[in-house]
Formats: C-alpha cells, sequence, structure tokens
C-alpha cells in the first residue's frame, strides 16, 4: 500500500503539465508489407529530467519505435532498398528471434549494427533502452553497463560538449550500479577534460554555461556517490520541484524521509508545492 501511495503522489508531477496529445499513424512495415497503428503524439512538454537523462514529461520516454507485429522490425530509421532486403533474413535469424525480449532500443542498435549503419549513436541508444527498462532491475543494470562500455569505445574529445556529456551520464550509470570506484575515478578525469578549450567555435558563452552546468552535475554526483546512493532519482540531482514532490511522497507513504529534505530550501519548496495542492483541491468561490 505504501509503494501505491508513493505512486499516487508521484502522479501529481503532471498536474501542471500540457498533456501529451494522442493520435494514430498508420505504418506499412518495409518487410512483409503489413499494416499496423502506431500511437504517436502531435505534442507533448517536459519539465527536468532524471541524472541519467530521462526525461519527465507528458509523454512515455524514450518515444516510442514504431514495431512491426508480425516480424519485430523496429522502424527507427527510413531504411533504404538495399537494407529492406537485407532484412528478410536478419529479421528471421535466431540472433534476432532471441532478442524478443529485449526493449526496442536495444533491439535498434543491434539491427544498427547488424545492417552496419554509420553515424548510429551506441551510447544514445542504449542509454534510452535503460530508460524502457525501468522496474526490471538486472536488466537495466546489463543495458548500463553496455552503456558505459561503449561510451568507453568512443574516441575521446575532450573539447566536445556533447561527448563530455555523455561522459557525465556514464558517471551516474556507474553509481547507480554502485561502481564507485570507477565513477570517482572518471569524475576526476572529466574534471581535467572540461579544463580542454572548446572545438567548437560557434559554442560560445552558452556552452560555457553548459561546462559549468556539467561541473556542478559532477559535484552533487559526488556527493551522492559519498552517501553509497544507487537510486535514479537523487533528491538533489533532481530539479528542486520534482525533489519536493518526492520528498511528499515519502511522507504521505509512511516511509522514511531522507534528510535531504529537511534542509531550510527543500522545506520552504514542500510548504510551496503542498500549497499548490491544496488551491487545486479547493473549489473555487462562486
Amino acid at each position: 500500500m505504501k509503494r501505491l501511495a508513493m505512486a499516487a503522489a508521484l502522479s501529481c508531477l503532471a498536474t501542471a503539465a500540457i498533456a501529451g496529445t494522442p493520435y494514430p499513424v498508420q505504418i506499412k512495415c518495409p518487410v512483409g508489407g503489413k499494416s499496423f497503428t502506431h500511437i504517436s503524439t502531435m505534442s507533448s512538454s517536459t519539465w527536468g529530467r532524471r541524472p541519467d537523462g530521462k526525461p519527465y514529461g507528458s509523454w512515455e520516454f524514450p518515444m516510442p519505435i514504431p514495431e512491426c507485429p508480425d516480424n519485430r522490425l523496429v522502424m527507427f530509421t527510413e531504411f533504404s532498398k538495399d537494407q529492406i532486403k537485407a532484412l528478410g533474413s536478419i529479421l528471421a535469424s535466431s540472433e534476432y528471434k532471441a532478442l524478443a525480449g529485449e526493449t526496442t532500443y536495444y533491439r535498434a542498435l543491434w539491427l544498427a549494427r547488424a545492417l552496419k549503419l554509420p553515424d548510429v549513436s551506441a551510447p544514445w541508444l542504449l542509454l534510452q533502452a535503460s530508460w524502457q527498462a525501468d522496474g526490471e532491475a538486472e536488466r537495466k543494470a546489463r543495458y548500463q553497463r553496455e552503456f558505459v562500455a561503449a561510451v568507453d569505445a568512443e574516441p575521446a574529445a575532450a573539447g566536445n560538449l556533447a561527448w563530455l556529456s555523455t561522459q557525465a551520464r556514464a558517471v551516474n550509470a556507474e553509481r547507480e550500479l554502485g561502481a564507485f570506484d570507477a565513477a570517482t575515478a572518471r569524475i576526476k578525469r572529466l574534471r581535467e577534460q572540461l579544463k580542454a578549450p572548446s572545438n567548437d567555435p560557434a559554442e560560445g558563452q552558452a556552452g560555457a554555461n553548459e561546462r559549468g552546468g556539467l561541473d556542478t552535475f559532477l559535484k552533487l554526483e559526488e556527493a551522492a556517490i559519498a552517501r553509497k546512493d544507487v537510486s535514479a532519482e537523487p533528491i538533489d540531482l533532481v530539479s528542486p520541484r520534482i525533489g519536493a514532490q518526492k520528498c511528499i511522497a515519502m511522507e504521505d507513504a509512511g516511509e522514511a524521509v531522507s534528510d535531504l529534505c529537511k534542509t531550510t530550501a527543500m522545506a520552504d519548496m514542500i510548504k510551496r508545492e503542498r500549497g499548490v495542492r491544496q488551491s487545486l483541491a479547493t473549489p473555487p468561490k462562486t
């Protein structure tokens, strides 16, 4: 019952957000020709991210990939004629069929590798696959380990902001995996890499601000590592409002409330959030 109460309280995250706008899309599978309906969205909104990058929002994240119902082809890209021809035997292979229980983003990466597609980011697909594995601890941990390995397999590019951001996500993955020494060592390397001059002349002040944000993120990760926190949503690593909502959920569920909920700043945020909820629950005067 406590878990149900917490889930109900956390559902209030979307109270003030614009809901996603679902709409059906008719799609014809490029292999086999079967038509099916995929539910997409015309619009959605987000309000912050977890430290692993998964957005909080009014739609499902990562965005669902259309999947052919008969042969389980995940349509993560527009395939060429030659690729469609090759997919016939790939989808029929025992190797692909053995992946039936894996998430769509994980299978998308497998297919991209099988087709030798260029410019496909293995870390990005694996990171999104790990979001899909929420609630499946063993699978998520396997995906996170593969994500870290894929990050480490990429050429170092200390002057590249996107590469630095991916490294920061790897720090978080190692923390969630309980690999605290590895995460700490990566933070040390990353701090030195953040000092490297940018290789993007267009980066400007926005890039400098993002580098500062990465440094702040690493400090918060260090604090979570120091307390051996392996959760996906440490209160100090999500936005203040989401942190307050998590604190309220813990309290309302009768669970032990984190000390992070007891700081002056968080106590003020919790008070404001409770006030918002009270105003929403009170009928307007006529």
